[in-house]
């Protein structure tokens, strides 16, 4: 049985295996079969393919050759109705096909039709692009037709280019805001509506929104200029990149003699060049009409953004270009211009002010108006300061930030021009007074800038710089500079004043002494005229001075302490009297060598030294008083006198003596001039006799009660 079963399972595995094999080898079969039938659909495909492109190609080249026969009718057909760029599409496709057929002497007569249409057409173009009218868009299709047909870039390109910016230019030269607000107006009506206002009811509107804005007139214009012509410039990059800076295939007409076609760099550089040309013309007429008024910095600051924003959409299409930095620098120049007005205009107020300094020749109870004089100039050149510093701080954070400026620049420009305003006001009190006074009061104008003015002028800096955050430029101001400008000033205007106070005591000094007939005068009774007039205007002077340097302490002009006894000079003019003349010239010779053995400096230089480095009232009062002295003793060696004359000076010289020295710096010096009068009137005189000490005390005494009561 288990042999029975086991036979049995093996008929049975090699029937399944015997039918498996049946199986494979009957699906081998099928995937035969199928393999055929696909190669024989495959090959019953391509022979269909094969058929269908022959019966396509037939049909292209059917519709080609019926493209080819009616081209000239279609040329034509496109010239009459001034579809030109269909025409040069149409053109250049039969060209194409005909290139490809090759010579065809059937096709002949046809491509010798067409291409005179074209030619026509493109004279057509030539002639139309000559025309002075031509409208922007209708130059630039006309331009890119006859590159088309023609080539020549170099020429075309720059002939177009030429055309738009005369046009440009004629759209600066002939701009007017009335025009241009009437001609926005219509513009507006025409794309709107009908039925609506006038373009002067448009034109009065946009006036009054201009207005609304708070715009000067010249900001305003600056506004306009840029809403008509900005945009111009726009369309004209715009339409340059959409006309020819793409590829342009090969001329349709080409000529040997046409020149090379340009590359893209060569076309961009020349579109740079006529932006940059346009832009600098722009931005220089905004410049010049913002200029024309003196606008307040507020207002230019207004002017200068509306140039800015109007630059920046062109700016943004085209930074390489590097327009705004033309605006910039305009700016920048405006903005010092207007800074430069604002200090010229401080300086001209300076400058009238010290013109109004005149000084006064009141009489003694009206003194202090000099010193009220004083303080309102003070006060006066403050404000001016403080005036053009508040004007010209607009121009400075504000506008850099718009502009990109280093804030740092304007400020130091401000500083500088502020610096040469102040030296102005230094330099103008120089300029000729006609009073002595006046002289005086200026002089004092530049002590009180020393002293007080210039001190202010770095707060006044950094008060209206720091709220900027440029306070650090306060620092710049050279205030030891200006300090020592104003003191130089100040210096050369008490020397010039001395002189003058000396000259005119001089003067009448010299006339005194030339009118009195010293050889026929009575014998002395009292002090003459002669110290009266020198006392008055040195007390006068004295007064004048005193206002002007407030500090220095007031010496008096009265004879103080005990009458001075007799000095040595008069004891020796007693001994050479008793002489013979001619042994006491000599000897009076000797006598003065071994006196002025020290010099006697009459220089103004003396005066700041005398005063321990600045001038002062007493070494004013003593360079004047040495000058007069010197001039009585010229005038002393011109006349003659006799006995009565000589005694009467001596009565003179004894009271100055009294009064001089207490209120001079250089004693010695004075004391020294007057005995060189008395030598020199003995000098001359015909009977030299020296007058008793005692009668001379007397007649000074009686002098110093006078002048007592008359002071009093």
């Amino acid at each position: 049985l288990l042999e029975l079963s086991t036979a049995g399972r093996e008929r049975r595995v090699d029937d399944l295996t015997s039918r498996r094999d049946g199986t494979h080898v009957f699906l081998k079969l099928h995937h035969l079969r199928l393999h055929v039938l696909d190669a024989v659909l495959h090959l019953a495909n391509r022979i269909r393919r094969g058929q269908l492109e022959k019966l396509n190609g037939a049909k292209k080249n059917l519709t080609k050759l019926q493209f080819l026969m009616d081209l000239p009718a279609r040329l034509q057909r496109c010239v009459r109705e001034e579809q030109h760029e269909q025409a040069v599409d149409d053109f250049r496709k039969a060209r194409r096909i005909l290139r490809a057929v090759g010579h065809v002497s059937s096709f002949q007569g046809i491509e010798d039709e067409a291409t005179l249409i074209i030619k026509r057409l493109s004279q057509a173009l030539t002639m139309r692009l000559q025309q002075p009218t031509l409208a922007p868009q209708a130059l630039g299709q006309t331009t890119r037709l006859l590159l088309q047909l023609e080539g020549n870039e170099q020429v075309l390109l720059k002939e177009y280019m030429s055309r738009r910016r005369r046009a440009l230019h004629e759209v600066l030269s002939s701009f007017s805001p009335t025009a241009a607000l009437a001609d926005a107006a219509i513009a507006d009506t025409d794309n709107e509506a009908e039925g609506t206002d006038s373009a002067a009811d448009e034109a009065a509107g946009k006036d009054e929104e201009y207005a609304g804005e708070g715009l000067p007139a010249a900001a305003s214009d600056v506004a306009q200029l840029g809403a008509v012509f900005m945009p111009q410039l726009v369309e004209l990059f715009n339409d340059w990149q959409r006309l020819f800076m793409d590829e342009l295939p090969e001329p349709a007409l080409a000529d040997e003699a046409a020149s090379p076609p340009l590359g893209l760099e060569a076309k961009e550089s020349m579109l740079l060049e006529a932006l940059q040309e346009l832009t600098s013309s722009y931005v220089e007429m905004c410049r010049r009409r913002l200029q024309e008024e003196e606008v307040s910095p507020e207002q230019l600051l207004l002017g200068l953004r509306k140039l800015v924003s109007a630059l920046e959409e062109l700016h943004d299409l085209v930074p390489q270009a590097k327009l705004m930095q033309r605006a910039t620098r305009a700016a920048e120049q405006l903005a010092k211009r207007s800074m430069d007005a604002q200090l010229a205009a401080l300086q001209d107020g300076l400058a009238a002010q010290v013109s109004q300094l005149q000084g006064s020749e009141s009489p003694p109870h009206s003194g202090p108006s000099l010193q009220e004089q004083l303080h309102e100039a003070g006060q006066a050149v403050a404000n001016h300061v403080r005036d053009a510093l508040a004007a010209s701080a607009p121009l400075l954070m504000p506008l850099c930030q718009l502009l990109g400026l280093r804030a740092d620049g304007m400020a130091k420009h401000l500083v500088a021009r502020l610096y040469a305003a102040l030296l102005s006001l230094a330099k103008a009190t120089l300029e000729p007074s006609a009073p002595a006074s006046g002289l005086l009061v200026r002089a004092g104008l530049c002590l009180q800038m020393v002293s007080t003015g210039v001190a202010q002028v770095p707060a006044m800096l950094k008060a209206q710089l720091a709220p900027h955050g440029l306070g650090g430029a306060a620092l710049g101001f050279d205030q030891a500079s200006m300090t020592r400008e104003m003191q130089s000033s100040a210096d050369a205007l008490l020397e010039r004043f001395v002189e003058v106070q000396a000259q005119k005591l001089s003067l009448a000094i010299s006339q005194r002494m030339q009118m009195t007939d010293w050889l026929h005068c009575s014998p002395p009774h009292e002090v003459t005229s002669l110290v009266d007039r020198t006392m008055a205007e040195l007390r006068a002077m004295q007064r004048l001075a005193t206002q002007v340097l407030p500090g220095d302490p007031v010496r008096s002009l009265l004879p103080q302490g005990p009458f001075p006894s007799a000095s040595s000079t008069i004891q020796l003019l007693q001994q050479r009297s008793q002489q013979l003349a001619a042994s006491s010239s000599t000897a009076i010779q000797k006598d003065l060598q071994r006196m002025f053995a020290r010099k006697i400096s009459f220089s103004t230089e003396a005066l700041s030294a005398a005063g321990g480095g600045k001038a002062s009232v007493p070494s004013m009062v003593t360079h004047v008083t040495k000058l007069t002295l010197k001039t009585l003793v010229e005038e002393v060696r011109l006349a003659t006198f006799s006995r009565a004359g000589f005694q009467q000076l001596q009565v003179d010289c004894a009271m100055l003596r009294w009064v001089l020295p207490p209120c001079v710096d250089d004693e010695g010096s004075v004391l020294a001039l007057l005995d060189e009068a008395l030598i020199s009137c003995q000098e001359r005189c015909l009977e030299p006799a020296v007058l008793e000490h005692g009668a001379v005390e007397a007649l000074c005494e009686a002098k110093r009660k006078a002048l007592i009561v008359e002071l009093a």
